[in-house]
C-alpha cells in the first residue's frame, strides 16, 4: 500500500491493520509501527499531496504509537495550527488524555472559536485550569452544552459568571439550577424559559421547561402553557425573519 493509492483501497488495508493491531498476539506489527509512521511522515514532507491521506492514517493508529511517536505526530498537527491538523490533535489527545495540554486547546480555541477546542476544554482540562478560564468560557461560547459542563465540573461559578449565564445563555441557567440546587424564583424561571426560542435543533426551550419540571415547579409549567400559542407564534414570525419570507 502507499500514500497514493485510491481511497477504498487504503481504507480497506487500514482497517485490516487496525483489526491486527487490536489483537494482543500481534505484538511484533505494533513493533513495526515506528517505522511506518516515520516513513509516511516523510512521504507526507516530500509531497504535500500525500499529507491528508498521511495523517488519517497516523490520526487512526495513534493510540497503539510508541509515546514518543505519539508527541511526534502531536508537535506536528500543533504546529501545523489549522483546523484539520488541530482536529486530529484533539482527537489524539481525547484518546489519550494524559496527552491533552489545555494551553495548546485553550490558544487554539482563542485564535479560532472552534467549539470543538472548547469542548475538549470543558470536558479534559483540570478543574483549577477550567476555574481560570470558566469566565471567558461563558462570555464567547455559544454552546450552552459546553458551559453548563464547565460549571458543574468547576462546582460552581462567581455572581458576575452566574450573571452572564442568566442574561446570555437561559435555559442554560435554568438547567444549571436543576443541577446545582440554585434557586430560582417562579417569576424568573418563568420570564427565562420564555425568553428561550424553540426553531433551534437544540431545542431550548424544551431544555428551560424539562429544567422546571425537575425542579417541581409546577405552577411555573402551567403559567407556560398558557402562554405556549404566544410563543409559537414569535418563534413562527422569528422563522419567516430568518428565512426573509
Amino acid at each position: 500500500m502507499t500514500l497514493n493509492d485510491q481511497t477504498h483501497i487504503r481504507l480497506a488495508l487500514r482497517n485490516r491493520l487496525l483489526r491486527l493491531l487490536r489483537d494482543p498476539a500481534n505484538i511484533p506489527i505494533g513493533e513495526n509501527l515506528g517505522a511506518l509512521v516515520d516513513a509516511t511522515v516523510a512521504a507526507s514532507d516530500l509531497n504535500r499531496n500525500v499529507r491528508q491521506a498521511a495523517d488519517a492514517l497516523h490520526s487512526a493508529i495513534f493510540a497503539y504509537l510508541p509515546l514518543r511517536q505519539q508527541h511526534k505526530l502531536l508537535d506536528r498537527w500543533k504546529d501545523r495550527g489549522t483546523r484539520g491538523a488541530m482536529a486530529r490533535w484533539l482527537k489524539a489527545s481525547k484518546e489519550c488524555p494524559s496527552l491533552f495540554e489545555a494551553s495548546v486547546a485553550l490558544s487554539y480555541w482563542r485564535a479560532s472559536g472552534d467549539v470543538r477546542a472548547a469542548k475538549s476544554l470543558a470536558n479534559q482540562a483540570t478543574v483549577h485550569e477550567l476555574a481560570d478560564i470558566l469566565d471567558e468560557l461563558v462570555s464567547t461560547c455559544a454552546e450552552g452544552w459546553i458551559i453548563s459542563k464547565a460549571v458543574v465540573r468547576v462546582g460552581g461559578a462567581d455572581g458576575l459568571t452566574w450573571e452572564k449565564i442568566h442574561e446570555n445563555h437561559p435555559a442554560t441557567y435554568l438547567y444549571l439550577c436543576a443541577r446545582t440546587h440554585r434557586s430560582v424564583s417562579d417569576d424568573d424561571a418563568f420570564e427565562l424559559a420564555c425568553k428561550c426560542s424553540d426553531i433551534d435543533l437544540k431545542g431550548n426551550r424544551g431544555l428551560a421547561i424539562w429544567s422546571i419540571g425537575q425542579m417541581r415547579m409546577f405552577d411555573v409549567l402551567d403559567r407556560i402553557n398558557a402562554v405556549t400559542e404566544m410563543l409559537q407564534q414569535r418563534d413562527m414570525a422569528e422563522m419567516r425573519a430568518r428565512l426573509s419570507i
